[in-house]
């Protein structure tokens, strides 16, 4: 599309929302928001399908890890006329397909229109990012709604098919096909920092080096892996710069002083986005005097611009460029910050697949979770889980009687479960323990800071299939799935670790029915992780799981949650140790045992159930788990007051007695 104002095609709305609905979808959502007409908003919910919609229904943003795969530019008519809102949307076009994006646009009954582009396979922006991207483009283009960009939570964009709230249909402008191909492609990897370049308005990942205003030597110290010479001279190494022409705009302003106020609000932008053009060209500040200076090519465009500072221009002009030269360098050049190094690399085709024992093991229960879970998303949470228990089985485990056993807590195992939240390993872990036929046994709960201990069983034999064992690894859960979707591990990993490529052999192997793989295909098609190699068969993509990771700043994400589970675990252990300081002061307190007996016991005399229930009720509402409470009544029973443990009458003892 080069224009927003294109001829709209039609083509019929169950078609457009089958095909563009899920590519459309932020990673992970299996849900979209609907429009409520009683609330005139989208705050109902319903899962996302194929099937296209009886209300207006839209699609999330973001991820739970607040990342976004796309620009999602929402134009709205009510403040605005149907021109207003074409005339926004086409220069928005332009400034997008210039900085190397691709997009998806439709319109509405009412006048309104959306603009979509895919950032590049593997790259992801953050909700911080969008914020600052959307407020400058709103500053430019006043029909731009920039709430449902800054809404982590509920931000949501209908895509194009959805019913409209009028009546009618959001009608896709140019055709199906098209649109298609440009959420499957996808836009250039350095879409993001060629907007912000176009529109002078930097944004450093890294804190940019401080310029100060005598300095004559303002961009450095910087990598030479990326620059080369020094002082004045220092510019981008011949290596990374770029090749093409200037683009317009900004050679219009540097030679002429040509201002596009629809690009640019004022002179500063305009300055900065030739200077960081510039520089990225192979341009040092040596160089960019010689250029504005007297008789020269931008004496009257860019010179005129520093000049007007009279004997502060060559200062303005030093720290523009080594504001240029440090984003370009930590932005562009740079593809991430360094990142710490996991010990565990899972995903790729090298490294070892565990012992036949644990292995066996592995195969069993994932095959007893898809006769369990059958038909239900909720096993491939049970997968990662039997997953990841295995391979701390394998690291801080033993074999006791031929069968494994490890003790592991829920944090422990959520961060090798892909990043799973902790509180969901723990319901999963309490719901497979309680079913028949599990395979996993918990030999021994809880004590202090000792976590559960489970055995791995083999009581159940679902299956002996030896093809089974040889596609299961012992290894832990890569943070990639959760932002992709652990639904899609298991399809990704026979084509990529496995080996197979018809799309018959892997819904088999993977239990799933055939329209069901195929979306998950096509999600790890858009994620790039594969691609299709022939009719009815698939490969490997360009994306790794370690990109897709860097990309969405998991790392980071891995860092802070052990972070607050130190912190957890610290107050816990605080907490044990001031309940033994306490427990022990009391023996040598003269009214030590009354207290603790009135205090950690519950109420003597005549059973009233009344009493009791309000007595436990008050125990339950405070304090850390019930069993250490009523471990340490016990505790307190035995050794204060001299007590013997007793096994409990049954119901009809009690009432004979």
């Amino acid at each position: 599309m080069t224009s927003a104002a294109a001829a709209t095609v039609i083509c019929p709305p169950v078609l457009v929302w089958k095909r563009l609905a899920p590519l459309v979808a932020a990673p992970g959502r299996s849900r979209m928001r609907m429009w409520n007409p009683n609330t005139d908003k989208f705050s109902d919910t319903a899962k996302l399908t194929d099937r296209l919609p009886s209300r207006p229904a839209a699609t999330y943003l973001y991820t739970r890890g607040q990342r976004t795969q796309a620009i999602c530019l929402d134009f709205d008519a009510k403040r605005h006329d149907a021109a207003a809102v074409a005339a926004d949307m086409a220069t928005a076009s332009t400034w997008i397909i210039e900085s190397g994006g691709v997009i998806v646009a439709d319109r509405s009954t009412s006048g309104g229109g959306h603009l979509i582009c895919p950032l590049a396979i593997g790259t992801s922006a953050s909700l911080d990012e969008m914020i600052q991207l959307v407020r400058l483009l709103a500053a430019r283009l006043p029909t731009l709604d920039i709430t449902p960009n800054t809404n982590p939570s509920t931000g949501c964009i209908t895509p194009p098919g959805s019913p409209c709230r009028e009546g009618g249909f959001r009608q896709l402008i140019d055709s199906l096909d098209a649109a298609v191909e440009a959420l499957t492609t996808r836009s250039a990897p350095d879409l993001l920092p060629r907007l912000y370049m176009l529109l002078g308005a930097l944004k450093s990942r890294a804190r940019a080096v401080p310029a100060t205003a005598e300095a004559s030597n303002p961009a450095e110290p910087h990598d030479p892996t990326y620059t080369e010479g020094c002082g004045d001279e220092l510019r981008i190494a011949a290596h990374y710069l770029r090749t093409d022409a200037m683009p317009t705009a900004q050679a219009e302003y540097a030679a002429h002083g040509v201002l596009d106020r629809a690009r640019w609000p004022s002179h500063h932008e305009a300055r900065m986005s030739v200077v960081v053009q510039a520089v990225a060209r192979g341009h040092s500040l040596d160089s960019l005097r010689t250029m504005i200076a007297h008789e020269g090519p931008w004496q009257d465009g860019l010179g005129k611009a520093y000049h007007r500072y009279h004997h502060r221009g060559d200062q303005a002009l030093a720290r523009d460029t080594s504001k240029a030269l440090t984003w370009l360098v930590s932005n562009v050049l740079v593809s991430s910050p360094p990142r710490h190094k996991r010990k565990y690399t899972p995903g790729g085709q090298q490294g070892g697949r565990g012992p036949e024992s644990l292995r066996g093991w592995l195969a069993n229960a994932l095959a007893w979770a898809d006769q369990e879970f059958a038909g239900k998303r909720y096993r491939w949470t049970v997968h990662a889980v039997l997953q990841t228990l295995a391979f701390h089985a394998l690291v801080a485990g033993e074999q006791r009687s031929g069968a494994w056993v490890v003790g592991v807590g829920g944090r422990s195992l959520s961060l090798s479960c892909g990043l799973i939240s902790e509180d969901t390993v723990w319901r999963t872990l309490a719901d497979l323990r309680d079913r028949q036929g599990a395979p996993l046994v918990l030999v021994r709960r809880h004590i202090a800071t000792e976590a559960d201990v489970y055995a791995l069983t083999m009581q159940n034999r679902v299956t002996a299939d030896a093809a089974r064992a040889e596609r299961v690894r012992v290894e832990p859960v890569h943070d990639a799935w959760n932002v992709l979707g652990h639904h899609l591990r298991r399809i990704y990993e026979l084509v990529a670790q496995h080996g197979l490529r018809a799309k018959a052999d892997i819904y088999a192997a993977a239990a799933v029915p055939r329209s069901t793989g195929d979306a998950m295909v096509i999600e790890l098609e858009i994620s790039g992780l594969l691609t299709r190699s022939g009719w009815g068969t698939v490969a490997p993509g360009p994306a790794t799981l370690d990109q897709i990771a860097e990309s969405h700043h998991l790392e980071e994400s891995r860092q802070n949650r052990i972070k607050r589970y130190g912190e957890e675990r610290m107050a816990w252990r605080e907490w044990l140790a001031e309940r033994e300081r306490l427990r022990g002061s009391s023996r040598f307190d003269g009214d030590g045992p009354a207290a603790a007996a009135e205090t950690s016991c519950p109420p003597r005399g005549p059973e009233d159930e009344i009493v009791y229930a309000a007595w436990l009720d008050s125990v339950m509402a405070t304090g850390p788990p019930d069993e250490d409470a009523e471990r340490a009544a016990i505790e307190v029973v035995a050794e204060i007051l001299g007590g013997h443990i007793m096994t409990a009458p049954r119901p009809l003892e009690r009432a004979r007695r």
